[in-house]
């Protein structure tokens, strides 16, 4: 069944959102059963404050979104889900789940979110420092790029189109998945020890080029045609634990030439760290 994304940057009004097409979804089909993921318990200035707390709810939620999904339920991911690479990962559970998928962005302008914000619950208010950051950090969707489409854009006054969603989410084809979204069969032990090592020379690559650039600076890799850009400073512990989720993400994901290891890596760390 359907998997909705929502997504927007804060106070924009996803949840209501979210909360007007659960209650159309009960009316006008009663046969669906509607589960809405969301990381709504999380302690917002807590969470959006530290980079490690973000990626363990970000990681959390998709698990959620992963079990969810199935032939009897309509998926709603209430969330920012702000970072591309992120829905581009949400995009990928609905092709694995062979369902259909759209995403629903709710827009507004700098001035009604600080508005918003101000009306909101004093537990519930973000800090403007965290506002602002998470506003800069915004990625907005865009309708040509598969996994953000067919996208639904929404401003505050506007009424949502539930009928045209649930037209985009019950009457498409579902998704069929391909090369990158089956489980191919499961690797040697020699290509995860060899792609292992791979990654230790890529990790000891960029904490030694950490110790002479800054944040933005693009390094080469050694022994790779692939470049990195600096952005967080990672610790030796930190870079271990990115190496080891990574595994844990490869041996679920296998691929059949071990050359696409450092990109797929290099994506891998710049989304856990950003």
């Amino acid at each position: 069944m359907p998997l909705v994304v929502m997504c927007g940057g804060p106070c924009t009004g996803k949840t209501t959102r979210c909360g007007e097409l659960n209650k159309y979804l009960n009316q006008h089909h009663p046969d669906v059963n509607v589960v809405v993921a969301s990381d709504l318990n999380i302690v917002r200035d807590s969470v959006f404050a530290d980079s490690r707390k973000e990626i363990e709810t970000r990681g959390a939620l998709k698990s959620a979104v992963e079990r969810d999904v199935s032939d009897k339920n309509v998926v709603i991911v209430d969330s920012m889900n702000y970072i591309k690479g992120f829905r581009y990962e949400l995009h990928c559970v609905s092709k694995y789940g062979r369902t259909t998928y759209c995403v629903i962005h709710c827009a507004a302008s700098i001035q009604q979110i600080y508005q918003f914000n101000e009306q909101k619950k004093d537990g519930e208010k973000y800090s403007k420092e965290i506002l602002d950051g998470l506003m800069q950090r915004f990625e907005a969707p865009n309708s040509m790029s598969r996994w953000d489409s067919p996208l639904f854009t929404i401003n505050p006054d506007d009424k949502l189109p539930s009928q045209d969603i649930c037209d985009a989410i019950f009457k498409t084809k579902k998704q069929k998945p391909n090369l990158s979204t089956q489980n191919p069969p499961l690797m040697s032990p020699t290509f995860v020890y060899e792609a292992d090592k791979m990654l230790q020379s890529i990790g000891a690559s960029i904490l030694a080029s950490q110790k002479t650039s800054g944040p933005g600076d693009v390094v080469s890799l050694p022994d790779t045609n692939e470049t990195y850009t600096i952005s967080d400073k990672l610790s030796v512990a930190d870079m271990r634990r990115q190496r080891k989720q990574f595994l844990i993400y490869l041996r679920a994901n296998p691929v059949s030439d071990i050359k696409q290891v450092p990109k797929m890596f290099l994506y891998f760390l710049s989304n856990s760290v950003s």
